[in-house]
């Protein structure tokens, strides 16, 4: 019998079908996961089920992976026509799940969450596939939870989730898996690239890929009492809707901040930071708690079952953040946290420990490792 990672398999075809997307939150884990697999697999056949609303009808073609679109949609959160449509769309994807399924014919399906995971994953268990769920958040969101009774496995991305669950023989706390962040370059030429001076502190402020308008506004409300009293220079995303009044700001300091709409290259950015100023995004967390990133989160206030405000809560129980609710930011309320955390190095240095303890830097082999496995085992 020939292992699941040999190659030379002869023409036999080895798929492997991921079902997440509509947020970046869900969908860049199969990502990772997927680039992963490939590593280890090159020959092997990546396929995602997705959306025609979602990010993955964007991103997934142009990795050039093949995209199967299905017809279900969530439930508006306020009171909606559409809603009466959803029972409709989702029998309606239940077959074209089934469909896909016999079409692709994978080795393991994994879901990595939103609403799409749902009609597939329950599929596949039904027709005796081998499936994953890997949940990102440290509350699991109402997907990951329904399927938990079904699928193989669930695996976890922190500690604190597993209460959530009553049967726990599938859980496996494995972490996030994010992409290779190894810097490649030192900290002095990172913060060199950002046109920043190396002897100076650094921070950085992101809201994720589209930014965060609360967390621009709370560090523009206090960007005079920090330039006037510290030495500290920005590294600042903003995101495309906040870019114009941040850019306007930063002219005043034109030496102090680089600013962008986006930063393509986060590695870097991490490289020369000393600490960030952030949403609590379970991907944004898995990647500064890897790169060993003191933060001050500030959690999205609407995310869906709060779940920002309880990754941001668990990491701040490690000691490597500080919490700050959008609720409480008014004027300059930012900036007694940010100067905290400027003028003490060792507080910093503490963070940064704290941080590293709570990252998964295996996750991704861990999660391929027990797909390999699931494919295996299916085999025999």
């Amino acid at each position: 019998m020939t292992a699941v990672g040999d190659t030379k398999v002869g023409s036999k075809r080895r798929v492997y079908l991921f079902a997440g997307g509509g947020t970046g939150g869900h969908l860049y884990p199969a990502i990772a996961i997927a680039q992963k697999i490939m590593e280890s697999e090159p020959d092997a056949e990546i396929h995602f089920v997705g959306t025609t609303k979602g990010l993955e009808c964007k991103v997934i073609p142009s990795l050039g992976y093949p995209l199967h679109i299905i017809a279900v949609r969530g439930f508006a959160r306020r009171l909606a026509i559409s809603n009466a449509l959803v029972p409709f769309r989702l029998i309606w994807s239940l077959l074209q799940c089934a469909k896909i399924l016999m079409k692709t014919k994978p080795l393991v399906v994994i879901g990595t969450g939103g609403y799409v995971s749902g009609p597939m994953l329950m599929m596949a268990a039904l027709f005796g596939y081998p499936t994953i769920v890997q949940e990102q958040n440290s509350y699991p969101g109402v997907t990951t939870r329904m399927l938990a009774k079904w699928v193989d496995q669930v695996h976890l991305s922190f500690q604190d989730s597993v209460r959530f669950f009553k049967k726990r023989e599938k859980l496996i706390v494995s972490g996030n898996p994010v992409r290779d962040l190894s810097p490649t370059v030192s900290k002095q030429e990172a913060i060199r690239q950002f046109n920043l001076r190396p002897d100076k502190p650094t921070m950085l402020v992101f809201g994720g890929s589209q930014g965060a308008l609360a967390v621009n506004r709370a560090v523009i409300d206090c960007l005079d009492e920090l330039f006037d009293t510290t030495d500290l220079q920005i590294i600042w995303s903003t995101g495309k809707t906040g870019l114009t009044d941040v850019q306007k700001t930063a002219q005043m300091h034109a030496s102090r901040i680089w600013v962008s709409d986006y930063i393509s290259d986060m590695a870097i950015a991490y490289a020369a930071s000393d600490f960030a100023v952030c949403r609590a995004g379970a991907l944004t967390l898995a990647e500064i708690t890897l790169c060993g990133l003191p933060a001050i989160l500030i959690p999205l206030r609407h995310a869906a079952a709060n779940h920002q405000v309880m990754n941001a809560i668990a990491l701040e129980k490690r000691g490597a953040a500080i919490v700050v609710r959008e609720e409480e930011l008014a004027g300059k309320s930012l900036a007694g946290p940010i100067k905290s955390l400027l003028g003490n190095v060792e507080k910093r240095r503490t963070m940064s420990t704290a941080a590293r303890a709570s990252a998964f830097p295996n996750a991704r082999n861990e999660i391929v490792q027990s797909i390999f496995a699931l494919a295996q085992g299916a085999k025999e």
